[in-house]
């Protein structure tokens, strides 16, 4: 009788240790379905979606016990993400292979907007974690060695942050112009952007810019005017919004160093002068909207002040720090301005005229001859010559347009940056342009010392004074 009695209680023991442990593995199991991990894009996970293994709910509890937060996929990421052109082959893209270029066409994109931008950075801190901003390459070699930049802008400020993150630096410094007559939505874009960086800022003054005015060049000098409160710089590059860089920060930094301090200038002489644009003055005509044209009065213009000779470049100029202090503060320079105000598109004459009239010897400005010099700031490709330059995107006033298939021939160029690119049609060579930027700065490749050292020693061996030798042909066509 005792024995079946502890047979029964053993019995019961076994089966209420059996219950104990079902019920407890029940538990679980319902307290791991009640940790669910919501996405905060609906879209890309389903917001029901739980880790439901053991080792999920353990990592969770031991992340918990450290304090330190989960980790969770923001809104601002995914929809980051979401402007990548998916399943694109960007390294055959840039070796010009036409099956991933028509692939690569087919993707489904979706382009970032101004309200994309304005609602990403409201948080600073996950948009610079984002966008990458965080972890950008920065060698000592180029922490010792800042550059100013202008960025001129009049739309898609989602554009000009890909510009900003290819070139972006802590020790450099970015003045962004925006148009005066630009919508407010692209002010308000463009002054969230610079909102998260205490080295990118929007210009103190404003112009109202027209198409070959004397506002396009102002814009510049009122940026130039704000870098000066910021003294320690070496040089400056002026940028439209739409130009995206051919080199890496680290290889524009060893360029400018080979520049030995002097000013990198366009000079062209003789037909290439234009002297429509200042034979006679031009006069600006304001209108009731607000907006104004420049005519031609036809009536001659004044020969430009302190025997200058005319030359011209282009607007896109390297210059060094002590040029722009001049630029600034130089009588000399204040009216060679004034004369500008009276001509077209003086931004393509200013900087030439300053830099190549060497009787007046502007700093930086070295010795070399308007002849051939190399525009090594941007290149351009135009359609306005006998025989056009390469172009396999669209002509857009002369100029090129790129696409994909121009990045084979762009990455082998020698100039700093390349125009145009507009964000919409050339979203691919965007993305794979700047992929490829991004991969060289993370393994640098060696620049062509010898080709950039030339420019230099080229300025500082020429040992005829072009100024002595050249005749006023007729009145007010003085050219180099």
């Amino acid at each position: 009788m005792f024995k079946k009695t502890r047979l029964i209680v053993a019995v019961v023991s076994l089966a209420t240790v059996l219950y104990a442990i079902n019920s407890w593995q029940l538990f679980v199991n319902n307290d791991i379905e009640k940790r669910v991990t919501f996405n905060k894009h609906p879209s890309a996970v389903h917001k029901n979606q739980i880790f439901s293994t053991r080792k999920s709910l353990q990592y969770e509890e031991m992340q918990n016990a450290l304090g330190e937060p989960q980790q969770q996929v923001t809104s601002t990421e995914l929809e980051f993400n979401s402007f990548k052109i998916k399943n694109i082959n960007c390294a055959n893209v840039l070796k010009g292979d036409e099956s991933a270029i028509t692939e690569a066409r087919k993707q489904p994109r979706n382009i970032p907007s101004y309200q994309t931008l304005i609602k990403h950075t409201e948080n600073c801190d996950i948009f610079k974690q984002v966008y990458g901003y965080n972890n950008i390459v920065n060698t000592e070699e180029e922490k010792q060695f800042p550059i100013a930049f202008n960025i001129l802008l009049y739309k898609d400020v989602a554009q000009v942050e890909i510009l900003l993150r290819a070139i972006y630096r802590p020790q450099n410094y970015y003045c962004l112009h925006v148009d005066g007559f630009s919508p407010d939505h692209v002010h308000k874009a463009a002054k969230a952007l610079s909102d998260c960086f205490d080295n990118v800022f929007i210009v103190s003054k404003t112009e109202n810019v027209v198409y070959q005015s004397f506002q396009r060049l102002q814009a510049d000098l009122n940026c130039m005017a704000d870098h000066l409160a910021k003294p320690d710089w070496k040089y400056l590059i002026n940028l439209p919004s739409q130009e995206l860089p051919l080199k890496t920060n680290l290889q524009i930094v060893r360029i400018l160093k080979l520049l030995n301090n002097t000013n990198q200038v366009g000079c062209r002489r003789g037909i290439g002068i234009i002297m429509k644009r200042f034979l006679h003055r031009y006069e600006y005509i304001y209108e009731k909207n607000g907006t104004y044209k420049i005519v031609n009065t036809h009536i001659k213009y004044k020969l430009p002040p302190h025997h200058f000779l005319t030359a011209k470049g282009t607007a896109y100029v390297l210059l060094t720090h002590q040029f722009v202090e001049y630029v600034l503060t130089s009588q000399i320079a204040k009216d060679v301005l004034d004369w500008c105000r009276g001509i077209l598109s003086p931004d393509e004459y200013y900087w030439s005229m300053l830099n190549f009239n060497h009787h007046v010897q502007v700093p930086g400005s070295g010795q070399e001859a308007c002849f051939n010099v190399t525009e090594l700031s941007t290149y351009v490709s135009w359609a306005i010559t006998k025989t056009p330059d390469e172009c396999h995107g669209k002509w857009l006033r002369h100029i090129c347009v790129f696409s994909a298939r121009d990045l084979k021939m762009l990455v082998n160029r020698a100039e700093l940056f390349a125009n145009k690119f507009e964000l919409e049609y050339s979203y691919t060579a965007i993305q794979c342009l700047s992929e490829w930027l991004h991969n060289q700065t993370l393994s640098p490749q060696a620049i062509d010392t010898q080709f950039y050292k030339r420019l230099y020693l080229k300025k500082i061996t020429y040992q005829l004074d072009p100024w002595t030798n050249l005749k006023q042909i007729k009145f007010n066509e003085t050219v180099l």
